[in-house]
C-alpha cells in the first residue's frame, strides 16, 4: 500500500504547481500593440509639436518691435511743439486808455493823451502817440514802437523779452529767461529753440529740416526723398519710394522694407523674408508760428499844458493876477469832472543853470497846486520839477524856449 502512495503524492504536487505559474501569461495580439504604438507616437508628436511651436513663438517675438506685427516697421512720430511756449501778447495792450477830455479852458490846452506825433512825459514814461494805436514809449527798461496793427519792436529788458515783428507776421522773439528764440519768415520756415526743454527745431521749405529733442534723445532729419529718426537705440528711415528700415542697436533687430512688398527680418545669424506693406510717405516737419503781435498803444490820461508865460513872469513862481482867472476856470471843470487825483509837472527852458531851473520848476508846480487847493480843489495831487530834462521843443530859438516853459497837468482816466 505504501508503495502506490508515493506516485499519487508526486502526480499531485505537479498538478499544484502547474495551478500555481508554471503555465504563461497570454501575449497581447498584434492589433493591441499596434494602437499602443500609435497612441504613444501621437502622445509624442504632439509633445514635440507644442515645443515646436513656443520655440517659433519665442523667436517670432524677437524678430517684431514690440506692439507692431511680424516685418512691420514703426512710423516716424510726428513732431509737435504745442504753442512754441511763447508768451504772446505782453501786456496785452499797453493802455493809456483814453476817456472823455476835460472841456478846453481859454488859455490852456486840454487833450487825451492819446496825442498826434506829440510826446508825453509822466514819471519815466515817454510816449509818442499817433492814429490807430500807433506810436512808441518807453518806461522803465519797457520799449514799444508799434504801427498799432502788430507790427514793430517791443522790448522788456527786465523780463529779457524781444519781439520784432513785420507786418506779415515775420520776425524775431527772444525770451532770455526761458531760453526761447524764435527766427521765422513769412512762410512758416525758419528756427526756434527752447533751451528749457532741450528742443531746437529748423525748418525749411517743404517741411525740411532739422528737429532735436536732448531730453528724449530725439534726433529726426527731413529731406525732400526720406525721414530719419533716431531715439535712444532706435534708428527709422523711410524713403519716398516706400522702402526703408528699423534698427535697434540694443537688441541687434533690423527689419528692411524694400517697398515692393517684402521685408527682411535679421537677428544674430537668422534671417526671415516676410510680406510686408510699402512704408508710409516721409514725415514732414511743421511750420513754425508767427512771431507774437506787438501791443498798440493807447491812452489813458488827459493832459492839460499851461503856458508858463500866461502864468508867472520870467524867472518868477508867484501867479499872475491876469492868470487866475485861467486857474479859476480850471479848478472848476476838475471838480465838476469828479477828478479825485492827478499830478502837476513843472518844466523850464534852458537859459540858467540845472540847479536853478530845477528849484524853479518845482516851485511853479507847488504853486499852481496850492492855488487850485485854495479854489476847493480836493483831490490828492502829486507836484515834480523836470527843470530843462524834458523839453518838448528846441532851446536854440525863442519860439521853443517858449514851449518849454510850461506847466503840465497829468489826468489819469483809467
Amino acid at each position: 500500500m505504501k508503495k502506490k502512495i508515493y506516485p499519487i503524492i508526486a502526480l499531485s504536487f505537479a498538478i499544484m504547481m502547474s495551478a500555481c505559474g508554471g503555465k504563461k501569461a497570454a501575449e497581447p495580439s498584434s492589433v493591441e500593440k499596434e494602437e499602443t504604438e500609435k497612441a504613444t507616437r501621437e502622445v509624442t508628436e504632439k509633445e514635440t509639436e507644442e515645443e515646436t511651436e513656443k520655440e517659433e513663438a519665442s523667436d517670432a517675438k524677437d524678430l517684431i518691435v514690440p506692439g507692431y506685427a511680424l516685418g512691420e516697421i514703426p512710423a516716424i512720430p510726428a513732431v509737435e511743439i504745442n504753442g512754441l511756449g511763447i508768451f504772446e501778447n505782453p501786456a496785452a495792450k499797453i493802455t493809456m486808455d483814453k476817456t472823455e477830455a476835460l472841456s478846453s479852458v481859454p488859455g490852456i490846452t486840454v487833450t487825451p493823451v492819446k496825442l498826434e506825433n506829440d510826446q508825453i512825459y509822466r514819471g519815466n514814461s515817454v510816449m509818442q502817440l499817433g492814429e490807430g494805436g500807433a506810436g512808441q514809449m518807453s518806461s522803465d527798461g519797457l520799449t514799444v514802437q508799434t504801427d498799432g496793427n502788430g507790427a514793430g519792436q517791443y522790448v522788456d529788458a527786465e523780463r529779457g523779452l524781444t519781439i520784432q515783428r513785420n507786418t506779415d507776421g515775420s520776425g524775431q522773439y527772444v525770451d532770455e529767461q526761458k531760453g526761447i528764440t524764435l527766427q521765422v519768415n513769412s512762410d512758416g520756415t525758419g528756427q526756434y529753440s527752447d533751451d528749457g526743454q532741450g528742443i531746437t527745431l529748423q525748418v525749411s521749405e517743404g517741411g525740411n529740416g532739422i528737429f532735436t529733442d536732448t531730453k528724449k534723445e530725439i534726433t529726426m532729419m527731413v529731406s525732400d526723398d526720406s525721414s530719419s529718426y533716431t531715439q535712444g537705440s532706435i534708428d527709422i528711415d523711410v524713403k519716398s519710394d516706400g522702402s526703408g528700415s528699423y534698427y535697434n542697436s540694443e537688441t541687434g533687430l533690423s527689419i528692411k522694407n524694400d517697398g515692393q512688398g517684402k521685408a527682411v527680418i535679421s537677428l544674430g545669424n537668422d534671417e526671415k523674408t516676410v510680406d510686408a506693406k510699402p512704408l508710409e510717405k516721409p514725415t514732414k516737419l511743421p511750420k513754425l508760428s508767427m512771431v507774437p503781435a506787438v501791443p498798440s498803444l493807447e491812452a489813458n490820461s488827459l493832459l492839460i499844458t499851461l503856458d508858463s508865460g500866461v502864468l508867472f513872469d520870467v524867472d518868477k513862481y508867484d501867479i499872475r493876477p491876469d492868470a487866475e482867472k485861467i486857474l479859476n476856470d480850471l479848478a472848476t471843470v476838475l471838480k465838476e469832472a469828479g477828478i479825485t487825483a492827478f499830478q502837476i509837472d513843472g518844466h523850464t527852458d534852458s537859459m540858467d543853470t540845472d540847479e536853478h531851473n530845477q528849484v524853479l520848476s518845482e516851485n511853479r508846480a507847488n504853486s499852481v497846486k496850492s492855488y487850485l487847493a485854495s479854489q476847493g480843489v480836493t483831490a490828492e495831487i502829486t507836484t515834480h520839477g523836470y527843470g530843462e530834462s524834458r523839453p518838448v521843443a528846441t532851446n536854440d530859438t525863442p519860439e521853443g524856449r517858449q514851449q518849454n516853459r510850461r506847466v503840465e497837468i497829468i489826468v489819469p482816466t483809467a
